[in-house]
């Protein structure tokens, strides 16, 4: 099995980021030190789940055309 290409890893990043404010924003950590980046959570976590979703389709694209020439 081939490793995800960068794509995935930078996606996970930006989605974890996301979630680290959305817990930020609801208190979890304590007292919020940044409310004005935490309230962008929300955009980080999509911005992560459409950017893995570009990186799985490309992903996929090249294993479908690498298994057509092994054909």
């Amino acid at each position: 099995m081939k490793k995800p290409n960068t794509v995935v890893y930078i996606a996970l990043v930006i989605v974890v980021v996301g979630l680290v404010f959305q817990f930020m924003e609801m208190g979890v950590f304590g007292e919020n030190p940044i409310p004005d980046i935490t309230q962008y959570n929300q955009l980080f976590f999509w911005t992560g789940i459409l950017v893995w979703s570009i990186g799985y389709m490309q992903q996929e694209a090249v294993k479908k055309k690498d298994s057509e020439n092994d054909l």
